[in-house]
């Protein structure tokens, strides 16, 4: 807070904060690379988005957000768990979630670069589908930790709108991944149906089928995303991708969609 307030050590605080902020990072890349954690539950990672979160609030500044995340880039559960951490600070009050709101289009436009990284977080075996779904917001389940602040009900933050011009890009990050496909769908789910209908069953069927093979049959919301879009997809002459994407899934082994297979 002493770095986020305008006072007479409003400056020296600020230094020895980004002085803190280096040395934590980089202390925790150093011990995942060791084997073990000192970021039990990302009370850490919490704790620093919140600082860099309030700079940005104060600032406008997005590079120390960016800096923080690219340190922790080369260990895909540490950037999986400070983008948790983010989200979850923008929804502790009103001020930090229009700064959440703010950075998010940049931060999810910066992080799609580390695809083409020689050691993608994306492609992390373990944290890469968590790293790769973090990236579109999901501040709500993430505001229960001991650490968070949050004083009265969570603000959900999220204006999808910003975001959705995004997802084409964000796509390749996420390919045959089932937590991803919840992810975009919590981000469907806030726009029109009929850009659900268009242009999200084209996504969820890019995430889901890869080169005519099926590598995520069935996520926890896309059987009742599906269901739920069905009329809009008809009425807005879209049904055909809908039923080859439903089709493809069921012969996947979706039960659940079976009733509404060819």
């Amino acid at each position: 807070m002493a770095a986020s307030t305008d006072h007479c050590c409003t400056d020296d605080a600020a230094t020895l904060l980004a002085a803190f902020l280096d040395v934590e990072r980089r202390a925790m890349v150093r011990q995942e690379k060791e084997g073990w954690t000192a970021d039990d539950r990302g009370m850490h990672t919490l704790v620093a988005a919140r600082a860099l979160l309030e700079g940005f609030a104060k600032s406008g500044n997005a590079g120390p957000v960016f800096e923080h995340l690219d340190v922790l880039r080369v260990d895909a559960g540490l950037m999986a768990n400070f983008l948790h951490g983010l989200a979850a600070t923008g929804a502790e009050n009103e001020r930090l979630a229009e700064a959440a709101r703010g950075i998010w289009p940049s931060l999810l436009r910066h992080a799609i670069g580390y695809l083409s990284d020689d050691s993608s977080p994306y492609r992390d075996n373990h944290w890469g589908d968590w790293a790769a779904a973090a990236l579109l917001p999901a501040p709500l389940p993430w505001t229960q930790g001991l650490y968070n602040e949050v004083i009265g009900d969570p603000v959900d933050w999220v204006r999808a709108e910003d975001l959705v011009d995004l997802i084409e890009d964000w796509l390749p990050t996420a390919r045959g991944n089932s937590k991803s496909v919840d992810a975009l769908i919590n981000i469907l789910r806030k726009v029109s149906e009929e850009v659900q209908a268009t242009h999200g069953v084209h996504w969820v069927s890019d995430l889901c089928i890869q080169d005519g093979r099926v590598t995520v049959k069935q996520s926890w919301l896309s059987n009742s995303w599906l269901k739920e879009i069905r009329r809009t997809a008809d009425e807005l002459g879209e049904l055909d991708a809908w039923q080859m994407l439903v089709d493809a899934l069921v012969v996947a082994g979706n039960e659940g969609l079976a009733p509404y297979s060819r």
